[in-house]
């Protein structure tokens, strides 16, 4: 078995915490399940739940914002489930290989799925064809976070603000372009819908995943991007960037000083991803109410707000709670599909 770090390969099943080489399975899973709290595992009976580490499949590769929610998240949930949470990375697809793999896998509460909203909204709201259902064959346990996103330029950018931004695009047809981590994302979408809303057009360069993208913005291969404000924060504090407006409800703490769209003028303009915790569809109801119980108890927490999400540039508003998340997601896609209906289908293809 290879040395596990954080940053795992694809299909390598890794626990939170780093296991030195040498070990067997049974005793990496043993060590693992008491490592995070620096004590002996808890001792259950047998038949209760969870008496193994739970295995939370992420359908995006290692090193991706999905890590910087679920191992502070895992941390705080072992000493409650006595079992930790073992990350196994599935990427492809658009989301889609990972979470068709939770989909099928045994309804025990062993298998879950940490998934954002493309393959539960966006895809869903572009009907792509899919090999799973996504309200049949998963069961909602807890929203996590929710994400809102940044449109940034360079320092040197000829405008402030957004007004100036569009008035400076309009004025310059077809030659400002703009990156985005692949076609078909939040970030592709969000972005030809501001097009479509303002009359605006700018090329769409995509890349094979945001940090990509935002290397290649960093590089001045592109002039403009949205992007959760975790990623430009520290080249906004520096100067090297700038951000005209913020797509959240409400102002990021981060970025006091950056107006939301609705502010500028683009009151229908609220755009957010989430993050979200599923067990496959048949999973017993005792065991996926304590999950949801547990993973919010965690996730709602003022200190988790505090000491997390606003760190990594999650937003901050309250979330829902789990006996919400259903209709949050319904209501979701709703938005989704209205943002779609509003593009040139020939702009979403691949």
């Amino acid at each position: 078995m290879k040395s596990p770090s954080l940053a795992q390969t694809s299909g390598e099943v890794m626990p939170l915490n780093g296991l030195p080489n040498g070990l067997s399975r049974r005793s990496a899973l043993g060590l693992a399940a008491s490592a995070l709290t620096g004590i002996a595992a808890p001792v259950h009976a047998q038949g209760t739940y969870p008496n193994r580490p739970v295995r939370v499949v992420i359908p995006v590769p290692a090193g991706s914002a999905f890590d910087a929610v679920i191992r502070p998240l895992g941390l705080r949930t072992q000493p409650v489930l006595g079992q930790p949470f073992l990350i196994d990375n599935k990427p492809g697809a658009s989301l889609m290989l990972g979470t068709q793999f939770v989909a099928r896998a045994a309804a025990d509460g062993y298998t879950l799925l940490l998934a954002n909203d493309v393959p539960f909204s966006i895809l869903p709201a572009l009907s792509m064809p899919m090999q799973f259902d996504p309200d049949r064959d998963f069961v909602p346990l807890s929203l996590l976070t929710q994400v809102s996103l940044a449109l940034i330029t360079s320092a040197n950018f000829p405008a402030n603000t957004l007004q100036e931004f569009i008035a400076y695009a309009k004025a310059n047809p077809g030659k400002l372009s703009y990156g985005t981590g692949g076609v078909g994302g939040q970030h592709h979408v969000a972005m030809e819908r501001l097009m479509a809303r303002t009359g605006i057009d700018m090329l769409h360069v995509p890349y094979q995943g945001i940090a990509p993208a935002f290397n290649a913005f960093l590089a001045g291969d592109t002039n403009v991007m949205l992007a959760a404000i975790a990623l430009p924060r520290e080249h906004i504090k520096s100067g090297r960037l700038k951000a005209l407006a913020f797509t959240g409800a409400q102002r990021h703490p981060n970025l006091a000083n950056v107006p939301t769209f609705r502010e500028s003028g683009f009151p229908d303009y609220v755009i957010s991803a989430w993050f979200g915790m599923f067990a496959p569809s048949g999973t017993p109801m005792e065991i996926t109410k304590r999950l949801s119980t547990t993973i919010w108890e965690a996730a709602s927490t003022k200190e988790f707000t505090d000491s997390v999400l606003l760190p990594a540039g999650f937003d901050p508003y309250p979330s829902v709670p789990p006996e919400q998340f259903a209709a949050f997601i319904r209501e979701d896609r709703r938005k989704w599909r209205e943002s779609v209906a509003m593009i040139n289908p020939k702009k979403l293809l691949p």
